[in-house]
């Protein structure tokens, strides 16, 4: 196994790696971007390709290639070693023992999901049944490239035309169940096909793994179910995924903005007239999971809805993300009676393009649409009392749903006070008398692809001279391992006064001792969090153009020295101190004759 990581690793270029989730920009040897893991305005994210490892200054979060995806994704090692094997084209040795089955039953359930996938997509290519399909896709104005390139296929019109298929024969039938392609008969044994006589659209993973699928019946249907998404697997969950994001990875990442819209073939049209930065979240609201996902690779979420009463209600709803989520959000309405793909077709890219970049704050949305149902002139005070009394509810609902930031929440009430005209003290007050009309219930287990990922705990201390020279000493010794044989006896770890930096000391001392000299990125794999951290702020503090590592080293030491020779010198003292006061001490009990 050691060997397969070395393998993945050295086949992963980092800063590609990252590059799909941060922006980032070359700055000497270095790459510097906005750290993915914490809110920043300043970039303070660094990508060292040649040492092979990352560091936020903000936040602290530091690693290899592995524990990158591991925070990106709230993943396991073993999960992210998997993830960029896969991309490398590297196989990996299965578990062994009583984990093998565990371990395989997700790759096996992806298979299944692929097998289907080709058969759906061949039965759309060139089976006559397939024929109704192709025709209303074509009529929808998709081309052959965007059809291939959502892998868009078709179920024909049978209860096991895929059971029974060559496809699905290597795979066990309960198999097939669990990922949601078969269906147990209710009356006697055996499975059916979950998805007949629609139009498939393999829904992907953010790395491009197919995990599920939704389907689409074709015009003269009398099937009341117009769509029909794969049921919750242990691969897939509605409020957990986005359609096209595989694909809308890049732009958003580029923009910083994703677009999200209702529809498969909605986000399909964009992409096809080059808006790429355009997901969907599958028919449902959008959910705090959602925002999860999408915040590894945006900074802002455009809504995008039709003009109609569903659409509006979906937006409201947004607003309690607004409130709680560290991401801004925006709404933007489409024109009345109107799809995205018929405003891509019949207005172009740039028109939808200027739909997205109008977009404005949730927040005034709301405002905006509840004047539009209170108001009727500017003045009728009834109706602003109303549309007002009705804000501060929903905001008071907003703020008891959930945790939020007291500096958003004053930026926010300042922003409601603004354009409602009365003063943030008097909103405070109304919304405090406010009764929400629903208590959140008890929040569910936490959702690893909501997570927060957790900042390593490093003592927050002010760099002085302990502490520069520890991290002199140790960052020296990382980047020309060859130095730890003179430093060692020179520098013993008891010389390590500060906790922290003692147990790291101690743990690459002792991988030197036992192990010898290894790669940067190989230590940093070895290492916790918080270590972590440290190992990057001790290389940052000496990897610079006008570093002498000699002499740096030469100081440190010098200084720890000084350091030593302070405490004994101290310790003397002490031990001086305590023999004259025993003295006296022994004295005291004597009598003294010459008082007599």
């Amino acid at each position: 196994m050691d060997d397969s990581v070395s393998r993945v690793r050295a086949a992963t270029d980092i800063v590609q790696l990252i590059a799909r989730t941060v922006s980032l920009k070359r700055v000497g040897r270095k790459y510097l971007g906005l750290c993915p893991f914490h809110q920043e305005k300043s970039p303070s994210f660094n990508v060292d390709p040649e040492k092979g490892f990352f560091h936020c200054f903000g936040c602290k979060a530091s690693g290899s290639v592995f524990d990158f995806v591991m925070k990106r994704d709230n993943v396991e090692f073993r999960e992210a070693l998997e993830r960029l094997a896969d991309e490398a084209k590297i196989e990996l040795p299965r578990f062994s023992g009583k984990d093998k089955p565990n371990a395989n039953a997700k790759a096996q359930l992806i298979d299944a999901q692929l097998a289907a996938q080709k058969f759906f997509r061949k039965l759309f290519l060139t089976d006559s049944r397939g024929k109704p399909a192709r025709e209303y896709m074509a009529k929808r104005g998709f081309t052959d490239q965007t059809l291939d390139n959502f892998r868009v296929g078709f179920a024909p019109n049978a209860w096991d035309a895929f059971l029974t298929s060559p496809e699905a024969k290597p795979f066990d039938q309960v198999l097939l169940q669990q990922a949601g392609l078969l269906k147990q008969r209710e009356q006697g044994e055996g499975f059916y096909d979950t998805f007949r006589d629609r139009v498939m659209f393999p829904i992907r993973d953010e790395t491009g793994k197919c995990i599920a699928f939704g389907g689409r019946i074709l015009p003269g249907s009398d099937n009341p179910a117009k769509y029909l998404n794969s049921p919750e697997t242990p691969l897939f969950s509605k409020s957990r995924c986005a359609f096209g994001l595989d694909l809308a990875r890049p732009k958003i990442v580029e923009t910083r903005t994703v677009a999200v819209v209702e529809g498969y073939t909605d986000v399909m049209m964009a992409h096809q007239f080059g808006v790429t930065n355009v997901v969907s979240v599958l028919g449902t609201a959008l959910t705090e999971q959602h925002i999860g996902l999408l915040k590894r690779f945006a900074d802002r979420i455009v809504l995008l809805f039709d003009a109609d009463a569903a659409g509006s209600g979906a937006a409201d709803r947004s607003l309690e993300l607004y409130l709680s989520q560290p991401i801004e959000i925006a709404v933007a309405t489409l024109p009345e009676g109107k799809d995205p793909d018929e405003v891509l077709l019949e207005q172009g890219a740039g028109a939808f393009q200027q739909i997205i970049a109008s977009a404005t704050p949730a927040l005034d949305y709301v405002w905006h649409r509840l004047g539009q149902q209170y108001i009727t002139n500017a003045n009728d005070l009834t109706g602003q009392q109303k549309a007002l009394e009705e804000l501060t509810r929903r905001l008071a609902s907003a703020r008891a749903s959930g945790v939020i930031d007291p500096l958003r929440w004053a930026a926010f009430t300042a922003r409601v006070a603004k354009f409602t005209g009365i003063p943030a003290e008097e909103l405070l007050k109304r919304i405090s008398r406010q009764k929400p009309a629903m208590k959140r219930p008890s929040a569910p287990a936490p959702d690893p692809s909501m997570s927060e990922y957790a900042e390593p705990q490093v003592p927050n201390r002010t760099p002085n001279d302990q502490i520069r020279a520890y991290q002199w000493l140790i960052g020296a010794v990382l980047l020309e391992p060859n130095r730890w044989t003179d430093v060692q006896q020179l520098v013993s770890l008891p010389d390590f006064r500060l906790p922290e930096y003692h147990r790291l000391a101690e743990r690459l001392w002792d991988h030197y001792r036992n192990e010898g000299a290894i790669p940067l990125a190989e230590i940093l794999d070895l290492l916790d969090d918080e270590d972590k951290a440290l190992v990057a702020q001790a290389v940052s503090e000496v990897d610079k153009p006008s570093s002498d590592l000699n002499r740096l080293t030469k100081d440190a030491i010098a200084y720890i020295h000084s350091q030593r020779q302070r405490d004994e010198g101290r310790q003397l003292k002490d031990a001086d101190e305590d023999a004259f006061l025993k003295k006296l001490a022994e004295q005291s009990k004597k009598p003294d004759f010459r008082r007599h």
